[in-house]
């Protein structure tokens, strides 16, 4: 464990913490899609009170309840109404490799500037992978990923985003997959499942899954996902989470019916799949989306799909608000790339939400007992998959976007302790 790694330092300083009795609770680091919806609706109101009565309160939770820290520093128990949960107890990984964006600008910032990037860089993200990535470098690429996101430890969870249909969302509404197309993706899905082999992953399945119900050939690429879903899923350590949109979103230009989503994931092997990821691209609020994936959760068990589960993007939920609401971040722009929010309270805006947690219905996240019964049953984590801290959320890092975040977050920075 190399000590000049500011992640592995802290982690290794939280561990002996714990071994002492007591967690020692430094200041917290400081400040910090793609479709038409036919509906709208307000935000969810803001999870805490502003200012620095907030910091002080939510630091206070934290180094309360989950005393061990966050999931990247130490396990989180599985809820007992979802005791099946594959996300728990265990920590998960933090990739500080050349395929992410965000941690190379963290490692070379200073002062307060790496304090607010840190709120992202040191915390878990799902790494997309797509058509980018040639057949023949996913092996290689795949592993090297896990590798620097396990650091040694082979029971940490790694996290991928499978982005890799070919066209996809505005493109495939207007032109079929053609055949190299369909034979490059089942062998570029063949070899992602060869790196992954026995590795704890956690894999979103095709953001922005909307998509698929204006493509000219949705049977083909259903049948292209579904191979993907089932070869994943019979991994022993992999658990699939296939997109379906999120709670102001299953089919352009028709908002948001459950049923649609549920649909959508039907075509696509949710048989196989632990269940669904809610909010990939779109800004909606953590308690719109238990609510949304409960319904398709329902709708799935009363036509005999099973119980399933969802994972929800929390990334971009510290300020909710509906895709139709959203104010681009420059003039005429598109809501793909959302202004940041530049201050607490700041609306029609987008920063950081909750941090990735298994602890879904921890009270600390300000969820209504209702929805944190929701939780607990049906969600097995808040996760970070999501990426607004880039340009239109695809590429590049954009350090400004980072640094307003994580002024205006809601939560507080990760927990650090000496």
């Amino acid at each position: 464990m190399s000590p000049s790694n500011p992640l592995r330092r802290a982690f290794a300083r939280a561990r002996t913490t714990i071994a002492l009795g007591a967690l020692t609770a430094a200041a917290p680091v400081l400040l910090g899609a793609h479709a038409a919806t036919g509906l709208a609706f307000s935000p969810d109101p803001a999870p805490a009170p502003a200012a620095a009565e907030a910091d002080e309160k939510q630091v206070s939770r934290a180094a309360g309840r989950n005393s061990a820290g966050e999931v990247w520093q130490a396990p989180q128990r599985a809820h007992p109404a979802n005791a099946g949960n594959p996300l728990a107890d265990r920590i998960w990984g933090v990739y500080e490799g050349p395929q992410d964006q965000v941690w190379a600008p963290y490692r070379a910032a200073t002062g307060v500037e790496k304090e607010l990037i840190g709120k992202i860089a040191l915390r878990p993200r799902t790494k997309w992978f797509g058509s980018y990535l040639a057949d023949s470098r996913v092996i290689d690429s795949v592993t090297a990923y896990i590798e620097s996101s396990q650091k040694g430890d082979p029971s940490a969870l790694v996290q991928m985003a499978v982005f890799r249909m070919k066209p996809w969302e505005h493109e495939a509404c207007t032109r079929p997959s053609t055949p190299a197309e369909k034979a490059s993706y089942v062998r570029w899905i063949d070899n992602l499942a060869t790196a992954i082999a026995d590795t704890p992953t956690l894999v979103v399945m095709q953001p922005d899954g909307p998509f698929l119900w204006c493509v000219p050939d949705r049977g083909a690429k259903a049948r292209l996902l579904t191979y993907a879903t089932r070869k994943l899923s019979s991994l022993p350590a992999t658990s699939v989470y296939i997109d379906a949109g999120a709670a102001d979103w299953c089919e352009n230009g028709k908002g948001a019916d459950p049923a649609r989503c549920a649909a959508i994931l039907k075509r696509t092997g949710v048989r196989y799949a632990r269940g669904f990821a809610l909010d990939s691209t779109h800004y909606t609020g953590p308690s719109q989306n238990i609510d949304h994936g409960t319904d398709i959760v329902e709708i799935l068990a009363r036509d005999g799909y099973g119980q399933k589960h969802f994972i929800i993007d929390t990334a971009k939920s510290g300020q909710p608000t509906s895709w139709l609401d959203m104010i681009p971040s420059e003039r005429g722009g598109l809501n793909d790339d959302g202004r940041t929010c530049k201050r607490p309270g700041m609306r029609r805006c987008v920063t950081l939400g909750i941090p990735p947690t298994v602890d879904v219905a921890d009270p600390q996240w300000g969820l209504s007992a209702a929805d944190r019964a929701l939780a607990a049953k049906h969600v097995d984590g808040f996760v970070w998959f999501g990426r607004p801290w880039l340009y239109k959320q695809a590429d590049p890092f954009v350090k400004q976007r980072a640094l307003d975040m994580g002024r205006s977050t809601p939560w507080p920075g990760p927990v650090l302790t000496d």
